[in-house]
């Protein structure tokens, strides 16, 4: 055997050694954990606190400059200009698949700490809501019934107070349809 031929063969006994090892055949012995928090590592809610990220929630935003699939500018840098150019594609239409679809993004993102039916966060005893130091409101008080469409609209895309931007995790098409479920749950209070 030449040296090459050598050293090829000490480095495949070598390397059949490592992944025999590396094998873990009895289950019941847990694995190595070289370097932690590798093989599992830890979470952060999109509520939580995170002191590595600039604005103190683990939330983030994208990148800026980056586009969803199918996404269209919006004037979402002023309330009064939202306001003026934005109109809602769904306004009035209470179809099932439009209720549907914005039921399914409230519970998902805003019952948390509004309440499921929006009664706010002291009625609704909500888990993250009852926590908050400022309560989140309930979308059916007078301040809230008076805003525009666009308005709710805004808030939900650009946040308000304690509440963070949903406008990257909800798509604009959705938002609306969260709006309309919104009209239809504060319709429903009134009764």
């Amino acid at each position: 055997m030449n040296s090459n031929s050598s050293r090829i063969f000490k480095l495949m006994i070598f390397s059949s050694t490592l992944l025999i090892v590396g094998c873990n055949i009895d289950k019941s012995v847990p694995n190595i954990e070289l370097v932690q928090d590798m093989m599992e590592s830890p979470a952060l809610k999109p509520q939580e606190k995170d002191d590595f990220a600039p604005n103190g929630i683990a939330m983030r935003e994208p990148v800026e400059g980056t586009l969803a699939v199918g996404y269209v500018k919006e004037p979402l840098a002023d309330l009064t200009i939202a306001e003026k150019e934005l109109k809602n594609p769904f306004a009035g239409d209470s179809s099932k698949d439009v209720l549907m679809t914005g039921q399914k993004f409230f519970v998902t993102n805003c019952s948390i700490c509004h309440g499921i039916k929006g009664e706010g966060a002291v009625e609704a005893k909500s888990s993250v809501g009852e926590l908050m130091p400022l309560k989140p409101p309930a979308i059916n008080n007078e301040k809230i019934t008076g805003w525009t469409d666009a308005h709710i609209y805004f808030v939900i895309s650009k946040g308000q107070g304690l509440m963070g931007p949903y406008n990257h995790h909800i798509p604009q098409k959705y938002r609306w349809q969260v709006v309309n479920y919104i009209r239809h749950l504060q319709k429903e209070v009134k009764k």
